[in-house]
């Protein structure tokens, strides 16, 4: 039977992972086989030492030119003082023996004096020529000549001599050829160029190690802390936040501390909803229940409008409305979980009477607050009748808690109600004189359960308004707000017969 578990493990470099890991079982997970070469700390220790050895095997053609430079002049050098071991002789000649000598010391075949108007064999062959024999003019030797020539020799064919011509240092009108064969050259500078790799390899190593754990410490490590931040963040977004601690530089401080960030909106977001899906289902209860109560209720409202009290039998069709409105709301509530929101239900009506019955709703709740409407009588809008009321009670009743909560210095707060067309559109202006909208709320005034500044409210109501305003085709906005009142701007169409 195989068992099964996460946990967390050390690798060699101290960090952190998350894996899982299988017991039993005949294969391991894919992250327990990475190799280190596959790993970002093993393809950056490849990358640092590799970049380095590349930056030092720039250097090589000059240094290879510089060697075979350097090797043809001291083989001319060489050879010009044994020609003047064989001038310093009697008679300006030397036996076989002590030229086959002076040639072998000098590491060369043959030395030729050459004049204007003559050749003179100084010091004759040791061998036979039998290869192909290439001229070099040490006078004449440019760097881009002197690279070429390397790298010839590197891949030149064996059997090849060399005839190198300088300047006689003895005379001033005669040039010196001196013939050499090009193995030992050749064999020379491919045992420079495997020593010169093999020190640059070393010198790699020996500076890219510490160039890599600096960057290590800087980079990979501070990156592998914030994978494994969002690992563990992934498998649980709507867990407790990790307070994970930042390292590195500043750019992946600056990381850690955006992942934070995020962290924590998203896992507030994950809470929140959750919070929004039980509120609703805890909701949906209610109002099942709040709807049988609210039906029981609009029955014997309908018995006061046979009441033989004037007062009574005034207020019953008031009463009667809200009640409708409220089992309205209830049975919408409840159909909002199974389907989309119902649509809105626009017809063209007439503005002012349902400005009229808002009105008397929200003085019925806040007496001491005066509203002060201003609307001509042949307006008309298309809208949702319920809608519409819903948002402009919603509107005065925040403007009026917000008076009387904080107060006005002394005097009966004003929330003045003005609707005028403006092209296409009915404008209503919705201002009041209190202290202004809290700066702290201000960017989150319309986001359901944030935009609340009263002690009691949920934020729901400008949500809920904003989003009636658009399913009709208008727009609910602020338009200004301060300690001398805030504005509300509302649009909706106008009727269509206007």
């Amino acid at each position: 039977m195989q068992g099964r578990g996460t946990g967390q493990k050390s690798d060699a470099w101290g960090v952190t992972t998350v894996g899982r890991t299988v017991s039993g079982g005949d294969e391991a997970p894919a992250e327990a086989r990475r190799s280190f070469l596959s790993d970002l700390r093993g393809r950056l220790l490849l990358i640092t030492v590799g970049l380095i050895l590349l930056a030092l095997m720039l250097f090589y053609p000059l240094l290879a030119a510089g060697f075979r430079d350097t090797w043809l002049t001291e083989r001319a050098q060489a050879a010009q003082i044994a020609a003047l071991a064989v001038e310093a002789a009697p008679d300006g000649r030397v036996s076989d023996e002590l030229s086959l000598e002076l040639l072998d010391r000098a590491q060369v075949i043959a030395v030729v004096i050459v004049a204007e108007d003559r050749r003179e064999l100084v010091l004759a062959p040791s061998i036979a020529i039998t290869g192909p024999v290439i001229p070099i003019d040490l006078e004449e030797l440019p760097a881009m000549s002197s690279i070429a020539g390397a790298f010839s020799i590197l891949t030149a064919p064996e059997g090849r001599f060399l005839q190198i011509r300088m300047p006689d240092a003895t005379t001033a009108n005669e040039d010196m050829e001196v013939l050499v064969p090009e193995a030992p050259l050749k064999a020379d500078l491919l045992a420079y160029s495997r020593n010169l790799l093999l020190i640059w390899v070393i010198l790699s190593v020996v500076v890219g190690v510490p160039l890599y754990f600096a960057l290590y410490g800087l980079f990979v490590r501070p990156m592998h802390d914030l994978t494994d931040a969002i690992t563990r963040y992934g498998q649980s977004p709507e867990g407790p936040e990790t307070n994970h601690q930042a390292s590195g530089s500043y750019e992946m401080r600056k990381a850690h501390k955006a992942l934070r960030d995020m962290q924590g909106e998203v896992s507030a977001a994950f809470r929140q909803r959750k919070r929004l899906a039980d509120l609703g289902e805890v909701v949906a209860k209610i109002n099942h229940d709040l709807r049988n109560s609210l039906t029981t209720a609009q029955i014997v409202s309908e018995g006061l409008s046979e009441s033989e009290d004037p007062r009574v039998r005034s207020a019953a069709p008031r009463l009667e409305r809200a009640i409708q409105r409220a089992v309205g709301l209830a049975e919408s509530t409840l159909s909002y979980g199974k389907a989309a929101p119902p649509g809105a239900q626009c017809q063209d009506v007439a503005i002012k009477p349902l400005l009229n019955d808002a009105v008397e709703e929200v003085l019925a709740s806040w007496p001491n607050v005066r509203i002060e409407l201003v609307a001509a009588d042949a307006l008309r809008a298309r809208v949702d009748p319920d809608h519409f009321h819903r948002i402009i009670t919603n509107l005065c009743r925040n403007a009026a808690r917000a008076i009387c909560e904080h107060g006005v210095g002394g005097r009966a707060g004003l929330v003045r109600i003005s609707c005028a067309r403006e092209d296409d559109a009915i404008l209503l202006e919705i201002a009041d004189d209190g202290p202004g909208i809290p700066d702290r709320i201000l960017a989150k005034l319309f986001q359901p359960f944030a935009g609340s500044g009263a002690r009691d409210g949920t934020g729901l109501g400008l949500a809920i308004s904003r989003e009636l305003a658009r399913g009709m085709g208008g727009e609910l906005e602020l338009a200004h707000t301060g300690e001398g009142g805030t504005v509300f701007l509302f649009r909706a169409p106008c009727a269509s017969s206007s």
